[in-house]
């Protein structure tokens, strides 16, 4: 290929100044970016498990699991095209920069040219430029779906900034400057007539070769090289550019989504205390050197797409919450923090309090307290940010640090203390309710199969008493063997974790692990999603290991074992809408058990809100929300009833008691409280069980 730009020491000269430029550059920018996430000084090791890391790779990366998911059909596709071309077309480049070497090598040693470098099975007449050519397709075409919607569509999660705008014309430039360097290439080696045998493959390219190859072999050479040097040029500058950008996304989300977190989903960190360290000044995250290296390169990552914002409730429901602003407005920080550090000063907030970091520009508390923990943000991020664990780190300083629990939350924590409820009511009266029901103690001489936790609701709040009697007698109908602990029961502490104190938290669950151990207990069940959550996924953290299981899980498989048979309620028929619990749901899996159970019902409609299942909305409860009043904007509640009441339901269905509180207050609120009943899977299925 006589015509290629690289014949002479000017072109060795001019591609090797490129490169070079090119490469001390990106170096440069990779080195800034590994410095400003290593601020973070909190140990961090995830290289436990690696093949099911390699795995997450595979499915999150090459699959795009997340993207087209969850309403996002469009953009996922217009991103699967766009990805799809960068993966496939890899190979092109390591031909193209490749071959590049080669040429200088053999102008530098006198050799005759050679051929043109291909990997084995990407030559001209390979499948793999049939693959290539139409991905450079699909690209523009995806190209063109994502101008459009940020120019038309315009959906406000996706604002339409000229780092955006610099990023899509970068790739469309790629893939022209690659269609017209094979397109010349082509009509070159046709001569006037037809395209070379064993390249009809290359449909796209042959396109441009098939409308140019009249040209003259001067002017095709003349059009080949300068492709060859734009494509060049365009590829250096763009994976320069992309370091500094949002789209630095393209190189750290496969690493973000191999270090994601292994641990159980409904599993905060557990903090280790060093009360005899007079050194230790503070718990939680005051400065950035209190987080983890993982924690802000997840602002690397981001691809600022907005999904996590699109999907949280404090969002919707006007609360300051962003979750996309957390993740970026540390990594933000961190970059100004570097750049402060390199001119030879003092660092912003380098020795200040959590108050400086969380109020001066960079978060303010009240965005951290906006949060009901309820993991939408996470279960729809396509590269796998962790946001909850920055806000409950932050949260932790100013709890256990400042003594600052937002909006009331303090009066709850005292409660736990002294009390061992939220509610602040005497421990003596935990099983007031049993008054009048056959329930049988625990004995741990003869311990039950099953301990039915009741959770301190369902001890202590009139409405979730309800529900605990339903669920004994369902369980005493179907012959279960359980028992409770009565007295000697104790809030699980998820509240308390949640809201920033971890040393209540630790306190109450290592009681809890004590009194269960020394009981005997194997199996648990309990109706509450926050106790099920914190029972099964977090006290194994302390030494408590317990199968736990859902009360709509036992209730349905006694169901399906025919030991619950449902009949007839009396109302003829209903409508039912479920509302999904987002530490059943999003933390655990569990999303078919409750359903099964309305199904069951005979004169039964199911019917689902739009958002349900993985999507489904928070009530409003979650991360000690229940005992907060975060008076700014509409109540969460409220915006999740409404979703709940356009399905035009006789009975709204839960499976949490603070959904139950939440959803309840939300319809009575609405004045619908005669037309709507909001009653607990159990509920539903006491009164539908012939005695």
């Amino acid at each position: 290929m006589s015509y290629h730009p690289i014949t002479s020491w000017l072109g060795v000269v001019a591609f090797l100044a490129v490169l070079g430029v090119a490469g001390a550059a990106f170096v440069y920018a990779i080195r800034l970016r590994f410095a400003q996430f290593t601020q973070a000084k909190r140990p961090d090791v995830r290289w436990d498990e690696i093949p099911k890391r390699i795995n997450n790779v595979l499915v999150y990366v090459l699959g795009q699991k997340r993207l087209p998911r969850n309403g996002y059909l469009y953009s996922g596709i217009l991103h699967i095209f766009i990805f799809g071309a960068f993966v496939v077309l890899s190979i092109d480049t390591i031909n193209f920069v490749t071959d590049g070497l080669l040429r200088t090598l053999d102008v530098v040693t006198g050799d005759p040219p050679g051929g043109p470098f291909h990997l084995p099975f990407s030559g001209l007449d390979s499948y793999y430029q049939a693959v290539a050519d139409t991905f450079r397709f699909l690209c523009i075409v995806g190209l063109g779906m994502a101008f459009v919607n940020r120019t038309i569509i315009k959906p406000k999660r996706l604002p339409l900034t000229r780092d955006a705008l610099y990023t899509l014309f970068f790739i469309l430039g790629l893939m022209v400057f690659e269609v017209t360097q094979q397109g010349f290439g082509l009509a070159r080696a046709a001569n006037g007539g037809e395209l070379p045998p064993g390249t009809g493959h290359i449909w796209f390219s042959s396109i441009f070769a098939s409308i140019v190859k009249g040209a003259g072999p001067d002017a095709l050479e003349v059009g080949y090289q300068a492709s060859w040097w734009l494509h060049l040029i365009t590829l250096m500058a763009f994976s320069n550019y992309v370091p500094y950008s949002k789209h630095s996304h393209v190189f750290a989300a496969p690493f973000n989504i191999f270090f994601m977190s292994l641990e159980p989903k409904g599993a905060l960190r557990k903090m280790e205390f060093d009360l005899e360290n007079e050194e230790v000044e503070y718990f939680g995250a005051r400065n950035l050197e209190d987080l983890s290296w993982k924690q802000i390169f997840d602002g690397l990552a981001c691809t600022e797409c907005g999904r996590c914002t699109d999907n949280c409730p404090a969002a919707m429901s006007d609360k300051p919450l962003r979750p996309m602003h957390i993740i970026v407005d540390l990594k933000h920080h961190a970059e100004d923090r570097l750049k402060a550090l390199k001119k030879g000063g003092e660092a912003p907030n380098l020795a200040e309090d959590a108050k400086a970091i969380l109020t001066s520009g960079v978060i303010d508390p009240d965005v951290l307290w906006s949060c009901t923990t309820c993991r939408a943000c996470m279960e729809v991020c396509p590269v796998g940010n962790e946001h909850i664990p920055d806000i409950i780190d932050m949260r932790r300083y100013l709890t256990m640090g400042l003594g600052e629990v937002g909006h009331g939350g303090q009066n709850a924590l005292k409660k736990m203390d002294s009390r061992g409820n939220p509610w602040g009511m005497s421990k003596r009266k935990r099983d007031a309710w049993t008054e009048g029901e056959d329930v049988p103690r625990w004995d741990a001489e003869k311990p039950a199969e099953y301990l039915y936790w009741v959770g301190c609701a369902g001890a202590y709040d009139d409405r979730a008493q309800k529900v605990t009697k339903s669920v004994t007698r369902l369980m005493k109908k179907a012959g279960v063997d359980f028992a409770i602990l009565g007295n000697d029961e104790s809030c699980t502490g998820d509240s308390a974790r949640r809201l920033g104190d971890e040393f209540l938290f630790q306190n109450m669950a290592q009681g809890n692990i004590e009194t269960l151990n020394e009981a005997g207990v194997k199996k648990i069940v309990t109706h509450c999603p926050h106790c099920f959550n914190t029972l099964k996924n977090e006290y194994p953290q302390f030494g408590g290991n317990y199968e736990v299981i859902h009360h709509s899980e036992l209730l349905s498989k006694l169901m399906q074992e025919g030991k619950l048979k449902p009949g007839q309620n009396g109302n003829g028929s209903e409508r039912i809408v479920y509302h999904d619990s987002c530490y059943l749901g999003r933390y655990n899996d569990i999303y078919d058990p409750q359903r099964d159970i309305i199904d069951a019902l005979p004169g039964v409609e199911r019917v689902e809100t739009r958002r349900s299942k993985q999507i489904g909305l928070c009530c409003g409860a979650g991360g000690g929300q229940m005992w907060m009043e975060l008076n700014i904007g509409t109540r969460m509640n409220f915006v999740r009833t409404d979703e709940l009441l356009e399905t035009k339901p006789n009975v709204i269905a839960v499976a949490c008691n603070f959904c139950m509180t939440m959803v309840d207050d939300g319809v009575k609120a609405r004045g619908k409280e005669e037309e709507v009943q909001v009653l607990d899977l159990a509920e539903l299925l006491d009164r539908s069980i012939a005695d």
